[in-house]
């Protein structure tokens, strides 16, 4: 056993094999632990710890509960499963770039209304149950059948109506 009361100083290595525990640890330079493998405990649960500075991961990081980002956050890429939540606490979520394309895989469900600065463009049959549009609205640009309303429908027209073409009907007037 060797108990030393005071401050020691070491002119080389420390190597210490086995458990060890380490109430202050203060280090210049780079320090490694567990360099021949073994778990590094740094604290215990329900404490926090600290990093100050940046920290550097070079390996896959597993995290047993939630991890909270405050501040901008950069992500070149997110696998999530489950549900995942973005600025749960307000503020705006930038999914891509300007003039990137951003694909949604799967169903696309917006709670709240949607504000659309350019063009939505649809293709592909489209149903749509309300149409609110201000301005100018086309449909079917590019050519193919607009249906207005199911068969037996009664649709109304509210305003002018104005046909540029010849119109066909296939029951009375």
């Amino acid at each position: 056993t060797l108990n030393v009361d005071q401050a020691t100083t070491l002119d080389s290595t420390l190597d210490v094999t086995g458990d060890t525990s380490v109430s202050t640890f203060d280090s210049t330079g780079a320090t490694s632990l567990a360099t021949q493998g073994g778990v590094v405990n740094i604290s215990k649960p329900g404490v926090m710890t600290t990093v100050k500075g940046t920290m550097n991961v070079d390996q896959a990081v597993t995290l047993d509960s939630t991890l909270d980002v405050t501040g901008d956050t950069s992500v070149s890429t997110l696998d999530s499963t489950g549900t995942t939540s973005l600025a749960t606490g307000g503020g705006a979520v930038n999914i891509a770039s300007n003039g990137a394309i951003t694909t949604v895989k799967g169903t696309l469900n917006v709670d709240e209304a949607v504000t659309l600065d350019s063009t939505l463009d649809v293709t592909g049959d489209t149903s749509v149950s309300t149409l609110d549009s201000t301005g100018a609205t086309s449909l079917a640009t590019g050519g193919g059948a607009v249906n207005i309303a199911s068969n037996g429908a009664v649709t109304t027209v509210k305003g002018t109506l104005n046909v540029d073409e010849a119109v066909t009907l296939d029951s009375t007037l």
